[in-house]
């Protein structure tokens, strides 16, 4: 006699009445192994109570499982306490910038172009040095200058630009 195989379809209108379909041998251990391991899971972390007769009713459809015991699972559709049609998805954050940031940005890296465009080309050269990471030692040398005359000229160089800027920091 040869081994039969089946498959637990739950009926949506009657959770508890399990019709079993026979299934060949290779489409069972196609589909059960991933069942088994839904089943594992879900006892696991508490969010199935189905005994262990009744395991073999298991399709791994745990919305329609009276054994389903909810736990700690999250819908973000649902409401949030004390408020009027707020759900929790409303309530995250995204890490994406918001128009008015990126209109901020735009606005503030025009005006910092328009003022390095009025910088003397000494001083723009010392900034562009600034962005590198360079020295106060390596501007020097590479200007020809003494390290006292570029800390003089970079701390104005700021100075220029904090005050040119300060409406947007």
């Amino acid at each position: 006699m040869k081994k039969q195989f089946f498959y637990p379809i739950r009926d949506a209108k009657n959770p508890y009445k399990v019709t079993l379909v026979p299934v060949s041998e290779h489409i069972y251990h196609e589909i059960m192994p991933d069942i088994w391991k839904t089943q594992r899971r879900m006892q696991r972390s508490k969010r199935c109570s189905c005994p262990q007769s009744k395991l073999w009713t298991c399709a791994a459809d745990c919305t329609f499982c009276p054994y389903s015991a909810g736990g700690n699972t999250v819908s973000f559709d649902e409401p949030v306490d004390d408020t009027e049609g707020l759900t929790l998805g409303d309530t995250l954050v995204s890490d994406e910038p918001s128009p008015e940031d990126i209109a901020m940005n735009t606005a503030l890296l025009e005006a910092l172009y328009e003022e390095l465009d009025r910088l003397a080309p000494d001083d723009r050269r010392i900034f562009q040095f600034i962005m590198e990471g360079k020295t106060e030692r390596e501007m020097a040398a590479a200007l020809g200058k003494r390290q006292s005359t570029i800390n003089y000229q970079k701390k104005r160089v700021l100075d220029i630009l904090r005050e040119a800027l300060k409406d947007f920091i």
